[in-house]
C-alpha cells in the first residue's frame, strides 16, 4: 500500500512539473485531468473557506488529487503548519441534490471558479452544511472516502481513492473533492485532479508555471506519390505537451493550418496526432491533407498552433513555407486556383432574438471578395460557426447549414442563422465564425462576438 501511495505521488508530481514524458506517464492518456490554480482565502471563526470540485467517473479506477501550496500569507510561525484539508466524498453526502441539479453543478463549476459560482447560486443550499458531512470520529459515513492535512508552503501532498465496479454503481460515479482552509491566512497554489472520466481542463496560469515547455515546429513540407501535401510536426522542446490539449475544442483547439494559394486547410490536434506522439519531447508526427493535391508550383505555408493555445519555449518558429509541385502527371487534372485581388472577412455582426424569442446569429462577409463556392461542399476546408451558452459548448454549424443560400459568396453578403432555440432566461452567448481558421481573411481578429441576451 505504501508503495502504491508513493507511486501516485511521483506520478502526480511529474505531471505537475511537466517533466518530459516517461513510461510512467503513459497511463495518463485515458485519465480525465483538472489542473488549476487555487486561492483559499482566510477562514472565519468556525467557518473554513471551502472550494468544491465535483467530478463524474465513467468507469472504475482511481481518483488522485495533488495540491501544492506556493504561498501562505501571512507566513505561519512554523514551517510544519498544515492549514488546509483535502477531502474526497461522493454525492450521497448531498442528499437533497437530484441528478439534474448535479449535472447543472458539474457543468457550471467546471467552467467557472468553484468558490465564486457556488457562493452566488442556489446550489449553495446543498453544500452550506458541509462541515457536518463527515460523521463521528469513530464511524465515518459511507460517502466519506478520506482526507489529509496539507498546506506547507512550497510542498505538495496527495490523496487517492480507488473506485471499484460495485462502488461505482452505488455512487453513480458522482464524487466531490472538497478543499478547505482552516486558518486565518490566504493560501495560493495549484491543484491536480486525475480520475477515470471525460473532462480535461488546464489553467493558463498553471501552464505558465511549468519548469519546462514544449516547442511545436513544422519540420517538413512535402508531396507524397499522389501529390497530396504531407506535413511533419515535431515537439523539439524540453517539455511534454499537456494531455488536456487533445481535448480542447472549437476556438481553444490546437490547430495545424496549411495555406495553399488562396485556400486554407486545417486539422485539430486529435486528428493530427491521435497516438499522442507530441506528448513527449522529441516526438514527431506526419499528417496527409488528402484533399489538398498540388499539380503545379504552389507556395505552401504550414503553421502549427496558429492561435497560440500552447505556451512554448519559442513562439516564433511555428511556420514553414515551401514551393511544392510543378511536375505534370499524366491523366491528372491540375488544381484550379482562383486569383483574387482581395480577401473575404467573416464577422459575427449580431446575436439577437426574433419575434418568437429564438436566437438568431448574423454573420457578414465584410471583405472585398466572396468565399469560394467549393467551401460549401468541402467539409474539411469549410469554416464553422461555434456557439457557446454561459461558457458551455452549445452548437457547431458547418457553412452549408449556416448559409445554405451562399450569401457569403459575395462581398458584403449577410446570412442570418436561426438556431430555433427559444430563450427562456437571460444567458451569455459566444459566437465564433471560422473557429479552425481555414479561411484567409483580411482581418483575423474580428471573428468573435459575445453578448448577454435577455428574453
Amino acid at each position: 500500500m505504501k508503495k502504491r501511495c508513493l507511486l501516485l505521488t511521483i506520478l502526480l508530481l511529474l505531471v505537475l512539473l511537466m517533466i518530459p514524458a516517461s513510461p510512467l506517464m503513459a497511463i495518463d492518456n485515458d485519465s480525465a485531468i483538472i489542473h488549476k490554480t487555487f486561492t483559499l482565502h482566510q477562514a472565519s471563526k468556525g467557518d473554513p473557506f471551502t472550494i468544491f470540485y465535483p467530478i463524474e467517473l465513467t468507469r472504475p479506477g482511481e481518483i488522485g488529487v495533488y495540491a501544492r501550496v506556493d504561498d501562505l500569507d501571512p507566513n505561519p510561525k512554523s514551517n510544519r503548519f498544515e492549514p488546509l484539508r483535502l477531502i474526497i466524498v461522493d454525492a450521497r453526502a448531498f442528499k437533497k441534490m437530484n441528478p439534474s441539479q448535479w449535472k447543472q453543478w458539474l457543468r457550471q463549476v467546471n467552467k467557472f471558479n468553484p468558490a465564486e459560482w457556488v457562493a452566488g447560486d442556489a446550489i449553495r443550499k446543498f453544500v452550506k452544511g458541509v462541515k457536518r458531512l463527515f460523521g463521528k470520529k469513530e464511524k465515518k459515513p459511507a460517502y466519506y472516502h478520506g482526507q489529509i492535512a496539507c498546506g506547507r508552503e512550497g510542498t505538495g501532498e496527495s490523496i487517492k481513492h480507488a473506485v471499484d465496479a460495485p462502488e461505482l454503481r452505488k455512487t453513480e460515479g458522482r464524487y466531490v473533492i472538497i478543499f478547505r482552509n482552516m486558518a486565518r491566512l490566504k493560501a495560493t497554489g495549484s491543484i491536480l485532479i486525475t480520475y477515470p472520466g471525460e473532462h480535461w481542463e488546464l489553467d493558463k496560469d498553471v501552464e505558465r508555471q511549468f519548469k519546462v515547455h514544449p516547442d511545436l515546429v513544422v519540420k517538413d513540407l512535402a508531396l507524397n506519390d499522389n501529390k497530396q501535401v504531407v506535413v511533419t510536426v515535431a515537439n523539439q522542446g524540453k517539455g511534454a505537451l499537456h494531455l488536456a490539449k487533445w481535448h480542447d475544442k472549437g476556438p481553444e483547439a490546437v490547430t495545424l493550418v496549411v495555406k495553399a494559394g488562396t485556400r486554407n486547410y486545417g486539422v485539430t490536434l486529435p486528428g493530427l496526432d491521435p497516438d499522442y506522439a507530441l506528448r513527449r519531447s522529441g516526438g514527431s508526427v506526419s499528417y496527409t491533407f488528402e484533399r489538398l493535391t498540388v499539380k503545379k508550383a504552389t507556395r505552401i505555408t504550414a503553421t502549427i498552433d496558429k492561435g497560440n493555445k500552447v505556451i512554448e519555449e519559442n513562439e516564433h518558429n511555428n511556420s514553414l513555407t515551401k514551393t511544392l509541385g510543378g511536375l505534370k502527371v499524366a491523366g491528372v487534372t491540375p488544381m484550379k486556383v482562383t486569383r483574387q485581388t482581395g480577401k473575404p472577412d467573416l464577422v459575427v455582426r449580431s446575436i439577437r432574438l426574433d419575434s418568437q424569442k429564438r436566437v438568431i446569429i448574423e454573420v457578414k462577409n465584410a471583405g472585398t471578395t466572396g468565399l469560394a463556392p467549393s467551401l460549401w461542399t468541402n467539409s474539411q476546408g469549410s469554416p464553422w460557426l461555434d456557439l457557446k451558452m454561459n461558457g458551455n459548448g452549445w452548437a457547431r454549424v458547418a457553412l452549408i447549414g449556416m448559409d445554405p443560400y451562399k450569401k457569403l459568396a459575395r462581398p458584403g453578403g449577410v446570412t442570418r442563422y436561426n438556431t430555433n432555440y427559444v430563450l427562456g432566461q437571460s444567458v451569455r452567448i459566444d459566437a465564433v465564425i471560422d473557429v479552425t481558421d481555414v479561411v484567409g481573411e483580411s482581418n483575423e481578429q474580428n471573428n468573435r462576438l459575445s453578448k448577454t441576451i435577455v428574453p
